[in-house]
């Protein structure tokens, strides 16, 4: 069922065999979506096929790997979370545990996780921490792997392996290869990815017109996409349910959205988020609520053109289109209590910064 297709452009290792040390860090951007969110999820897109456009942005997750003096000995920190011993099983993050699991890589390492975004953000944390460990423990092991294949590791580890059935592999490709990509899904699960051939001029205004705010609300994703899943595949609505009408909607806005970036038509784009965010709420009650509601009514009053909560919605950060009066709109949204954070595109995805 999940067959990626041909991998194409290795990341560059350095065998170990012989190193009585390591110290390896990677790099992994966060992603955000543009257009076509939400139809990568299996329960779609095996039975319709998804298409979307995804970005990686300047905010990034790093991997600190480093070797142990003991070599039956595991290290682990992630925020508040350490462990020390001899198992890794006794850590308490499941992505952490299977990325080690499925490598081999279970004992001999310390594994040291900071991340420059919040967990629970929408900006696809989870696929940057699997892609960026798996990055940092293949390199450790002196193994070859493109970007492609990693994405398509990632993605297996948390939907098969940890048995989300209701995501798609979206994040985990967007953060491993980076930049402006335009994404297909067939009803087989094979992956094309298409780098947009965007002018430095639309690149430039987009950049210059996305304005993102933290809400501070912190949601998990799993439960407004379980939420989704369980509605649209009940054996009365299969194929026929609102969720598949508005997926259905948002592929094929997704695809306009895509001419518009082709054709530079900038403000064309900003246009579709208030269409996806409107139709993006019929999937499910858990997508925003009244006080986001408030936040995103102010916001058009201001001059945006749209907006939408980024990921699975319920919370995490907000993106709002904004092409004139920019000074006012972000003085109205700090006083509502958003949090601008300034953005750019990231071209490169995963990427080994230190190798020794």
């Amino acid at each position: 069922m999940y067959n990626f297709g041909v991998a194409t452009d290795s990341l560059k290792k350095t065998p170990r065999s012989g190193r009585e040390r390591a110290v390896i860090i990677t790099q992994t951007p966060m992603r955000i979506t543009l257009a076509g969110g939400g139809t990568d999820v299996d329960w779609y897109s095996m039975v319709k096929g998804g298409a979307w456009i995804s970005a990686s942005i300047n905010r990034y997750l790093l991997v600190t790997l480093t070797m142990t003096e003991d070599q039956d000995f595991i290290g682990y920190s992630y925020g508040q979370e350490a462990i020390q011993g001899n198992s890794y099983k006794d850590i308490p993050n499941p992505y952490v545990k299977a990325c080690l699991a499925h490598t081999g890589v279970t004992k001999g390492v310390n594994v040291s996780i900071t991340s420059e975004v919040s967990g629970r953000s929408g900006l696809g944390g989870s696929g940057a921490l699997e892609v960026g460990l798996l990055n940092a423990l293949y390199t450790y092991k002196g193994e070859s792997i493109s970007k492609m294949l990693l994405g398509k590791k990632a993605f297996i580890i948390e939907r098969v392996k940890l048995g989300r059935d209701y995501i798609g592999p979206q994040d985990q490709y967007s953060v491993s290869i980076g930049g402006i990509n335009y994404y297909e899904r067939d009803t087989k699960g094979n992956m094309t990815v298409e780098p947009l051939q965007l002018s430095l001029h639309t690149i430039s205004e987009l950049e210059s017109n996305l304005l993102y705010f933290r809400t501070g609300i912190y949601r998990d994703a799993g439960t407004a996409l379980a939420d989704q899943k369980n509605h649209a595949t009940s054996p009365a609505s299969r194929r026929t349910s609102k969720q598949f009408k508005a997926l259905d909607d948002i592929k094929k806005l997704g695809q306009k959205a895509k001419q518009y970036l082709l054709d530079g038509d900038v403000d064309a784009f900003g246009r579709t988020f208030h269409e996806h965010w409107t139709i993006k709420k019929m999937l499910s009650d858990k997508i925003s609520n009244p006080q986001i509601d408030r936040w995103y009514a102010e916001a058009m009053k201001m001059g945006a053109l749209g907006g939408k909560i980024m990921g699975a919605g319920g919370g995490g950060w907000f993106v709002f289109y904004v092409n004139k009066n920019k000074a006012a709109f972000r003085k109205k949204m700090t006083e509502l209590g958003l949090e601008e954070r300034k953005i750019r595109f990231d071209f490169e995805g995963t990427k080994t910064l230190i190798n020794f």
